[in-house]
């Protein structure tokens, strides 16, 4: 991808969903083209490519052809999936579970490709869960994730993401964000940056939070080993200090802060047409 000749967004739809349930994915395949003809938006301007897949196969190798398409074309990415979702992960059609962790190792490629601009939409139960599964040693498998808080139910998530394309595509000319576009939707938005700081520097963003979490941390090690005899002032001041290593040492790589001078250089391209 060259970010230079960065034109148009496109939106890859995978759908995941057991026979006889609302086809939430295909509905938004056909609300988006709906959306384009009545805004008289373009097909290069904004493209969605709408797969249903069962088998955890199936997801590897789907994503797998995304990395290849966006890394010779200069659109922005989306990857919406739909599907059902837990705490721990997506679960696919075939019933096979596939948890975060590991599907972040699918998407990592595609955002890298993309210079760090892969955009995760998860249409699902517990879309939010996403945020709580980041190894901060890796690239980060995306940009920004977006989707719903808890549980979700289809013709909720029809209406959600309805509105955020709409929004989304008329934010071509008027400049929205993506975060303001999300909440007008009711679904959240984490940039990368957040999630990582909401692990790694939470001692500093929110104290109390941070205290409470150590309080519940340390009783469920009570309750699993003997007492360590470590307070809780103790015990937080070291996961203070060993989080603060961590931002220190892995943010800027997490995060793609390296690209900030392809970026500008990117943008300065960008203005002179």
């Amino acid at each position: 991808m060259e970010l230079e000749k960065l034109n148009g967004i496109k939106v890859f739809i995978i759908e995941s969903l057991p026979n006889g349930e609302l086809r939430t994915g295909e509905h938004l395949k056909d609300e988006i083209r709906q959306i384009r003809y009545d805004k008289k938006v373009e097909e290069y301007e904004f493209d969605c490519q709408y797969s249903a897949i069962s088998k955890r196969n199936e997801l590897i190798g789907l994503l797998s052809d995304i990395k290849d398409q966006v890394s010779i074309q200069n659109r922005f990415p989306i990857v919406q999936i739909d599907c059902h979702g837990s705490v721990e992960g997506i679960h696919l059609k075939s019933s096979e579970k596939i948890c975060w962790e590991e599907l972040f190792e699918y998407l990592r490629p595609i955002n890298i490709v993309s210079n760090n601009l892969l955009l995760l939409n998860l249409s699902m139960c517990y879309g939010d869960a996403v945020i709580r599964y980041i190894d901060p040693t890796k690239r980060a498998p995306f940009r920004a994730v977006t989707g719903p808080i808890g549980e979700a139910f289809p013709e909720g998530l029809e209406q959600a993401w309805a509105k955020f394309y709409l929004n989304l595509i008329d934010s071509l000319t008027n400049g929205n964000g993506l975060c303001d576009i999300a909440q007008d939707s009711r679904l959240i938005y984490y940039p990368q940056d957040i999630i990582f700081d909401a692990y790694f520097d939470l001692a500093n963003k929110d104290p109390m939070l941070f205290q409470t979490l150590r309080k519940r941390e340390l009783l469920e090690l009570y309750k699993k080993e003997e007492p360590m005899g470590m307070s809780i002032q103790m015990y937080a001041m070291w996961v203070a200090k060993e989080q603060s290593e961590i931002k220190k040492k892995y943010r800027d790589y997490f995060c793609f802060n390296d690209l900030q001078q392809l970026y500008q250089e990117a943008y300065e391209k960008l203005k002179q047409k």
